[in-house]
């Protein structure tokens, strides 16, 4: 599969969970193996994916014990920065 191809599917796996909210972990893994599957990009890549995972895991857990949560900010930032690697490394 082409880097674009896992890139797109990514995006509609995001507002599929964006949608949703569940399985947060599940989506989370999700990700981060989508990302490191993509072909010929640079180690940074790699790394601020797994900056992002972390941000949805952890927001997650504060959304979950009713503290101020960021999440609703994370979630269009990752897809920009996905819209952007699509035109970068596709």
């Amino acid at each position: 599969m082409s880097n674009k191809a896992i890139l797109i599917r990514l995006l509609k796996d995001i507002d599929e969970y964006d949608s949703r909210r569940k399985y947060r972990d599940g989506f989370a893994q999700k990700f981060i193996d989508a990302i490191e599957s993509l072909e010929g990009v640079p180690y940074s890549v790699i790394t601020k994916a797994r900056d992002w995972q972390y941000k949805i895991e952890t927001e997650g857990y504060f959304d979950d014990e009713d503290f101020k949560t960021e999440i609703d900010n994370v979630i269009p930032q990752v897809k920009n920065w996905i819209n952007d690697l699509i035109e970068a490394h596709s």
